[in-house]
């Protein structure tokens, strides 16, 4: 069978814990699968989403009246390395198993990503860093599905990308090439460690939450920002402003995704009102109607 059918609650599959149920729920095994998918939604006139490993996503409880697309493994999640310095990772490989790859290869470059949760086809939509440095740097191209259900090859020159964004103009990631610098595992490995160190030091990764809420602005950490509103430890029902970071909510049992939205709404509005400056989302909100993202 190309591609799996079931029912499922978006709670279970987002690192939130939060979310309803998809009008139709997909998981495709390969390509010709995810083709398939996707045909099969534009001849129902189905409006429908991609779902990666849900690490940085808020979405809506009840019926979601669109399909939902899982793009992760197992299925579409092949990774092979196609030069000294070149690896063709697919969609749904988790970012984890690309860097521990990529480790034992001798290929270095992505380190920063280490204990960075989600899959590649993820990282990649969302140009997803970390201490300077974007996964999009390292793609030398993209493999895709248009929305016409074509299959295209995008080079680097001409892959749309910039700070926690990817323009795809609705096409779907199905592999990533990334070029990058063979080195020794051994020093890469410790990169991957300190990397992973840092984050955990500084990011509530044990918890219950869908990563930065806000982008930086220019010049500024968003963090920075709402700790020094005092924010720390604010609460909506079950939602709360970590107080390990700030720029984190975390879910501490049964928030609802009105919670979270209140909390982000209060955020935003203490640092407009404190220092003249409006917040941009980097999480991801799929709101409970029909528009796709």
């Amino acid at each position: 069978m190309p591609y799996m059918r079931k029912t499922v609650h978006l709670q279970q599959l987002t690192t939130f814990h939060i979310g309803g149920a998809p009008v139709r729920y997909v998981h495709p095994r390969t390509e010709a699968g995810l083709l398939a998918a996707l045909a099969e939604c534009r001849r129902a006139s189905l409006p429908w989403r991609v779902l990666g490993g849900g690490s940085n996503l808020l979405v809506d409880e009840g019926r979601l009246p669109y399909a939902v697309i899982h793009v992760h493994a197992p299925g579409l999640d092949t990774v092979e390395r196609t030069s000294e310095a070149s690896v063709r990772v697919g969609a749904g490989l988790p970012s984890g198993r690309l860097l521990t790859y990529c480790r034992d290869a001798g290929l270095g470059g992505l380190e920063f990503m280490a204990a960075l949760p989600g899959t590649v086809g993820g990282a990649v939509a969302g140009n997803a860093g970390a201490w300077g440095k974007e996964v999009c740097n390292m793609v030398s191209r993209l493999r895709v599905i248009t929305p016409e259900g074509k299959v295209a090859v995008i080079p680097h020159a001409e892959i749309e990308y910039s700070y926690r964004q990817t323009k795809l103009r609705g096409a779907v990631i199905t592999e990533a090439e990334f070029h990058l610098d063979p080195r020794d595992p051994r020093l890469i490995g410790l990169q991957m460690t300190e990397y992973a160190r840092a984050r955990c030091e500084r990011h509530p990764m044990s918890e219950r939450s869908a990563g930065c809420v806000f982008k930086n602005p220019p010049g500024v950490s968003a963090g920075k920002l709402l700790d020094e509103c005092g924010l720390k430890g604010l609460k909506m029902g079950d939602a709360e402003v970590s107080v390990h970071h700030a720029n984190f909510i975390v879910n501490r049992g049964k928030a609802a995704a009105a919670d979270v939205l209140r909390l982000i709404e209060v955020m935003r509005a203490a640092v407009r009102n404190a220092f003249g400056i409006e917040l941009e989302l980097e999480v991801r909100h799929w709101p409970a109607r029909a528009n796709v993202a």
